[in-house]
């Protein structure tokens, strides 16, 4: 039986060259024993392939007439979508902070005028309305900036 590993995982392009090669190829090339080197395509054993191993793999699954390069295959799509996923986090960050400035400045303009003499109560309440909305996009745009130093920024609709 085949077992099911991630698409896009180490884990799979190691199965993927050991279907080229074969299990026990790779333990000779490493010194290892079949079972070590079966247990770096193991999702839930913390052990892997390092990248000096991963380029050796992908030149023998070339050399054995493979197609590609499957660990190389599997870095470059990942780099790719963590560096999309990177920008759309400044992206959103870019967008929310033009909100907070903008929603500030509107904020200050407000209190400017409901502190002038004379400043009447729709003023003050209009005032209230503008600084809670400031509070609000610099409150969006904190948890953007946070989440995105910690990598878990969701994407979507507005926030």
């Amino acid at each position: 039986m085949t077992k099911l590993r991630p698409p896009l995982s180490f884990e799979s392009a190691l199965a993927k060259v050991a279907g080229q090669i074969g299990w026990d190829t790779i333990a000779r090339m490493f010194g290892k024993s079949e079972r070590t080197v079966r247990a770096w395509s193991e999702t839930e054993i913390p052990a892997s392939v390092t990248m000096d191993k991963a380029l050796a793999l992908d030149a023998a699954y070339a050399a054995a007439g493979g197609d590609g390069a499957p660990f190389l295959s599997v870095y470059a799509l990942r780099l790719q979508a963590d560096t999309i996923a990177a920008q759309a986090c400044s992206e959103e960050l870019a967008r929310k902070t033009v909100a907070a400035i903008k929603e500030g400045g509107e904020a200050h303009a407000a209190l400017v005028a409901a502190t002038r003499p004379g400043a009447t109560e729709a003023e003050r309440a209009i005032a209230e309305k503008e600084v809670v909305e400031a509070v609000d996009a610099l409150t969006n745009t904190l948890a953007t900036l946070r989440a995105g130093r910690r990598n878990d920024v969701h994407h979507g609709g507005p926030s």
